[in-house]
C-alpha cells in the first residue's frame, strides 16, 4: 500500500504541469512586432514643441485668410490659395492634437508595465519554487526522477527511501499562481498592443501625410512667381506711363489749336476749331482709359507686393514648422521602436505561454516558466527608463531648457553594439533624396499639369521606399530580439547536457530552436526580396529623353518667336520715338499757322518757323511713316501723322502681347522640363537606394544559408556554430536599427 501511495505521489508530480496548464490558460495570439532603440528627453521635448506649434495653427478659412494677409483681390495662385493652406494647417492641427492623449496613455501603460513586471517575476518564481519543492528530495534531484517507474526502480535499490508526500494545498497554489501569471501577462499584452497600435498610427500619419504636406506647401511658397510677376507688371506700368505722356502732349497741343482756330471768328476757323476739339476729345478718352488701366495696375502692384511680403513671412513660419515636424517625426519613430520593443518582449512571453501545454516533463515545464518570466526583467527595466525619459522631458520643456547643457544624455533602453555593418545611413540618405525630389515633382505637376500619371506612379514608389526605410529598422530589431532569445535558449540547453538522462530531450529542444532561428532569418530574407523587387521596376528613361527633346524643340521655337517680337518691338519703339519727337516739334511750332490737314512739305515746315535740324527731324519722321504704314500716301498732314502714330502704338502693343505670350510659354516649357529632370533625379536616387538594398538582401540570404541545418552533423556541433553566428548577426542587425 505504501508503494502505491508513493506511486501516486510521483505520478501526480509528473502530471502536474499538464493538469495545471489545462486549468489555467486560454487561446493565445502570435504577435510579431517591431522593436526599439534609443530615445532622448530632447526628442520628447520636440514632440511637445510640435504639439504646441500645431495647435497654434489657424484652422478656419477666415482665420487662414487673416494669417496669409494677401493683397486685395489676390488668391495666391496654384498651391498658395487659402484653402491649400487650410488643408495643410488642418491636417497638422488634427495630428498634433492626438499627441497629448497618446502621451498620457504611454505614461499610464508604462507605469502599469513597471508595476506588473515586478509582480509577474515574483509570481513566476513562485511557481518555479513550488515545482522545485515537489522534487526537492535529494533523491529525486540527484537521480533525476521524473516518472513513477523510475521511482520504483530507485526504491528497489534503496529500500529505506523516505516517503514522499504531496501536500494537498500545493495543487491549488500552483493553479492560483499560474492563473495569476497568465492573467497579468495577457492584460499587459493587451494594454501594450493598444498603445503600440495608436503610436504606430500616429507615426505613420506623421511620416506619410503630415510631413509630406508641410514640405509640399513650403515648396510652393519657396518657388512662388510673385517676384517675376511684379517685374513684368512694372514693365507694363512703365510702358503705359510713356504712352500717357505722349497723349498728354498731343491733347494739350490739339486743345491749344482748337482755341486758336475758334478765336478767328470766321467760318473756316470755327470748323477747324470744332474738328480739333473732336480730335482732342478722342485723345482725352484714350488717355483716360490708359489712366484707369494704370490705376488698376498700380493697385495690382500694391496687392502683389503685399502678397509677396506675406509669403516671405509664411515661408519663415513653414520652415520653422517643417523643422519642428521633422524633429518630432524622428522622435516618434524612435518612440515607436522603443514601445514596439516592449511589445515584442511581451509577445515573446505570450508565445512561451502558448507552449506550456506542450510540457511533457518537469524539466521542460520549469524551463518554459522561466522563459515566460525572463522578458519581464527587460520590460520592467525598460519601462522604468522610458518613464524617466518622459519625466526629464517634462522638466526641460517646462523650464524652457530645450538644449541640454553639455552632451545630451542618451537613454539606451536596450543593449546596443557599435560594431559597424551594413551602412543604413547611406540607405536613409538615398531615401531622403527620393523624398525631396518627390516633393518637388508634386509641386511642379500641380503648377504645370504635366505627366500626372507618371508623377502619381513615382509618388507611390517614393511612399513605398519611405515606408521600407522605416520598417527596416523595426524589422531588424524584432529579428535581433528573437535571435538573442534563441541564443540564450541554446546556451541554456548546452548547460543541461551535463545530465545524461536529459540528453535526448535537450537534443530535441536544440533541433526545434535551430529550426526557429532558420525560419526567422529565412522569413526576413524573403520579405526583403519582395520589397527589393517591388521598387526595382525600371523607369523609362527613353521616354523621358523623348519628352525633353520635344519640349526643347518647343522651347527653341518659343525663344525664337519671343526674340523676334522683342527685336521688332525695340526697332519700332525707336521709330515711334522719332515720330513722336517730330509731332511735338510741329505742334509746338504752331500747326494752326498752316492747318492740320495741310501737307507737311519742306516749304510748309519752313513756313512754321522750324530750324533746319528740326525740319530734318520732321522729314525723317515722315519718311519713316511712309515706310511703316502702307497706303498712307505721299501727302502727309499733321493729322495723318497722329493717326499713323496711333496705328504704330497698336502694332507695338501687339508685339508686346506676343512677347509676353512666348515668355509665358517658355515658363511653362521650362517648368515641364524641370519636372522631367526632377523625375530623372528621383529615379537616380531610387536606383542608388535599390543598389544599397541589394547588398542587404545578399547579406540576409547569406545569413539564411548559414542557419540552414545540415543534419548529417551532430546537433551539439551545429548549436555551437549557431550561437557564434547569432552573435555576429545580432551585431549586424543593430547597425541597422540604431542608424
Amino acid at each position: 500500500m505504501e508503494f502505491n501511495i508513493d506511486d501516486k505521489i510521483v505520478q501526480a508530480a509528473a502530471k502536474a504541469p499538464k493538469v495545471f496548464v489545462d486549468a489555467s490558460i486560454g487561446d493565445g495570439e502570435d504577435f510579431n512586432r517591431e522593436t526599439g532603440i534609443q530615445l532622448t528627453a530632447k526628442q520628447i521635448v520636440s514632440l511637445r514643441k510640435y504639439e504646441t506649434l500645431g495647435l497654434s495653427l489657424p484652422v478656419r478659412l477666415q482665420d487662414v485668410n487673416a494669417y496669409l494677409n494677401y493683397g486685395a483681390g489676390d488668391n495666391g495662385g496654384v498651391g498658395l490659395a487659402a484653402r491649400d493652406f487650410l488643408r495643410t494647417f488642418t491636417m497638422t492641427y488634427d495630428h498634433a492634437k492626438r499627441w497629448a492623449p497618446l502621451r498620457e496613455k504611454i505614461m499610464l501603460t508604462g507605469t502599469d508595465l513597471k508595476i506588473f513586471g515586478g509582480s509577474i517575476i515574483r509570481t513566476g518564481n513562485g511557481i518555479v519554487e513550488v515545482y522545485e519543492d515537489l522534487k526537492s528530495s535529494k533523491y529525486l534531484e540527484e537521480h533525476n526522477i521524473n516518472t513513477p517507474e523510475e521511482y520504483q526502480k530507485l526504491k528497489l535499490k534503496i529500500p529505506n527511501l523516505p516517503d514522499l508526500g504531496l501536500p494537498e494545498g500545493d495543487v491549488p497554489d500552483i493553479k492560483a499562481y499560474l492563473n495569476d501569471l497568465l492573467t497579468k501577462i495577457r492584460l499587459c499584452h493587451d494594454k501594450a498592443e493598444s498603445v503600440r497600435t495608436e503610436l504606430d498610427s500616429f507615426g505613420t500619419d506623421m511620416r506619410t501625410q503630415v510631413l509630406p504636406e508641410i514640405k509640399l506647401r513650403l515648396e510652393f511658397v519657396s518657388k512662388n512667381t510673385y517676384q517675376a510677376d511684379i517685374k513684368i507688371l512694372q514693365g507694363e506700368i512703365d510702358q503705359r506711363s510713356k504712352e500717357i505722356d505722349v497723349l498728354n502732349k498731343q491733347y494739350d497741343q490739339l486743345v491749344q489749336e482748337a482755341i486758336a482756330a475758334a478765336a478767328t471768328l470766321n467760318i473756316a476757323g470755327l470748323i477747324l476749331g470744332i474738328y480739333q476739339g473732336v480730335k482732342a476729345e478722342n485723345i482725352r478718352v484714350e488717355r483716360n482709359r490708359l489712366k484707369e488701366a494704370q490705376l488698376v495696375s498700380n493697385q495690382l502692384m500694391a496687392s502683389k507686393n503685399q502678397t509677396l511680403s506675406s509669403l516671405n513671412k509664411v515661408r519663415d513660419d513653414l520652415q520653422n514648422l517643417s523643422y519642428v515636424a521633422i524633429e518630432a517625426e524622428v522622435a516618434t519613430q524612435n518612440l515607436m521602436l522603443v514601445w514596439n520593443a516592449l511589445s515584442t518582449y511581451i509577445a515573446a512571453s505570450v508565445q512561451e505561454i502558448d507552449q506550456l501545454e506542450e510540457a511533457t516533463s518537469l524539466r521542460r515545464f520549469k524551463n518554459q516558466i522561466l522563459s515566460v518570466i525572463d522578458p519581464w526583467e527587460q520590460i520592467k527595466a525598460s519601462s522604468d527608463q522610458l518613464l524617466g525619459v518622459f519625466a526629464q522631458a517634462d522638466k526641460e520643456y517646462e523650464s524652457d531648457r530645450l538644449i541640454v547643457k553639455g552632451r545630451a544624455r542618451m537613454y539606451s533602453l536596450f543593449n546596443v553594439s557599435e560594431t559597424p555593418g551594413f551602412n543604413m545611413a547611406d540607405l536613409r540618405g538615398h531615401n531622403a533624396a527620393v523624398q525631396e525630389s518627390c516633393t518637388t515633382a508634386l509641386m511642379l505637376v500641380e503648377q504645370y499639369d504635366y505627366l500626372p500619371g507618371t508623377v502619381r506612379a513615382m509618388n507611390n514608389l517614393a511612399i513605398t521606399i519611405n515606408r521600407t526605410t522605416s520598417d527596416l529598422r523595426s524589422q531588424a530589431q524584432t529579428t535581433t530580439i528573437k535571435l538573442e532569445r534563441s541564443g540564450k535558449k541554446l546556451k541554456d540547453y548546452q548547460a543541461e547536457l551535463e545530465y545524461p538522462d536529459d540528453v535526448e530531450e535537450v537534443h530535441e529542444d536544440m533541433e526545434a530552436e535551430l529550426k526557429i532561428v532558420f525560419n526567422t532569418m529565412s522569413a526576413h530574407s524573403e520579405d526583403l526580396k519582395v520589397v527589393h523587387k517591388s521598387i526595382s521596376s525600371p523607369y523609362d528613361r527613353a521616354a523621358s529623353e523623348k519628352w525633353v527633346t520635344t519640349l526643347q524643340q518647343d522651347r527653341t521655337f518659343a525663344e525664337e518667336r519671343k526674340t523676334y517680337a522683342e527685336e521688332k518691338l525695340a526697332e519700332l519703339t525707336g521709330q515711334m520715338k522719332s515720330v513722336s519727337e517730330a509731332i511735338d516739334l510741329i505742334g509746338k511750332a504752331g500747326i494752326e499757322k498752316i492747318g492740320q490737314e495741310v501737307q507737311l512739305s519742306l516749304d510748309n515746315l519752313q513756313a512754321l518757323g522750324l530750324a533746319p535740324p528740326q525740319v530734318q527731324v520732321a522729314l525723317l519722321a515722315i519718311d519713316t511713316l511712309k515706310k511703316l504704314i502702307s497706303g498712307i500716301g505721299k501727302a502727309i498732314s499733321y493729322l495723318n501723322m497722329l493717326e499713323a502714330y496711333n496705328r504704330l502704338k497698336e502694332r507695338a502693343a501687339d508685339l508686346r502681347v506676343q512677347s509676353q505670350k512666348y515668355a509665358k510659354d517658355l515658363i511653362q516649357i521650362d517648368g515641364k522640363i524641370q519636372l522631367v529632370r526632377t523625375l530623372d533625379k528621383l529615379d537616380d536616387s531610387r536606383v542608388a537606394y535599390v543598389n544599397e538594398l541589394a547588398d542587404l538582401v545578399a547579406d540576409f540570404e547569406r545569413f539564411s544559408r548559414d542557419f540552414n541545418q545540415d543534419k548529417s552533423l551532430p546537433v551539439e556541433s551545429r548549436t555551437d556554430t549557431a550561437i557564434a553566428r547569432i552573435a555576429d548577426v545580432v551585431n549586424y542587425m543593430k547597425t541597422i536599427h540604431q542608424a
